[in-house]
């Protein structure tokens, strides 16, 4: 995986400024006229929409789309996600080596969240803590099953206060 999304792999990352919060951050992911819900719908589908194929390393599963400037890392963790998606990662950074052109519809947010372009103030306005560093991550508890408990996080990538990228991810772990 090359570009921003090739950030995926840097999980560990202890220069992460991370909050818990309390937004919604489930995202909404449509492709062409299909909606695809993280840790259910599979990158096989994803690339079936789209007539791309699907990219993995011993680590991850990707498809990386390009569209009206912005690329979309649609990602599964090869460990948990068994080809479901488990991490969209979103940048407007130029042209990439492995991002397929997609000129359907292609939008990927989280309602009522500023994700790509937005300012730190916006965040600020948003979640209870201020964005700190150049990375920021926001999580929350979502859903329990059981012992298991799901958790969304959204993980900002700034660019001189500007949102330059950001990682949409979901866990389920007990």
């Amino acid at each position: 995986m090359e570009g921003f999304g090739a950030n995926y792999y840097d999980y560990d990352n202890l220069s992460v400024t991370r909050y818990v919060t309390h937004n919604a951050l489930v995202p909404d992911v449509i492709v062409g006229d299909g909606l695809f819900v993280m840790e259910f719908s599979s990158l096989a589908d994803i690339a079936k929409k789209t007539g791309v194929a699907v990219n993995q390393d011993d680590r991850a599963s990707w498809i990386c789309l390009s569209a009206t400037g912005i690329n979309y890392w649609f990602i599964s963790d090869n460990e948990m996600g068994h080809g479901d998606l488990t991490t969209i990662a979103v940048a407007s950074d130029g042209k990439q080596k492995g991002c397929s052109s997609y000129g359907g519809d292609l939008r990927v947010k989280v309602k009522g969240i500023p994700l790509l372009g937005a300012a730190a103030n916006d965040l600020a306005l948003t979640f209870p803590n201020e964005p700190g560093g150049n990375i920021t991550q926001y999580c929350t508890d979502t859903k329990r099953y059981g012992d298991f408990t799901q958790t969304n996080c959204l993980q900002y990538y700034f660019d001189h206060k500007t949102v330059g990228g950001v990682m949409i991810s979901q866990m389920t772990s007990n």
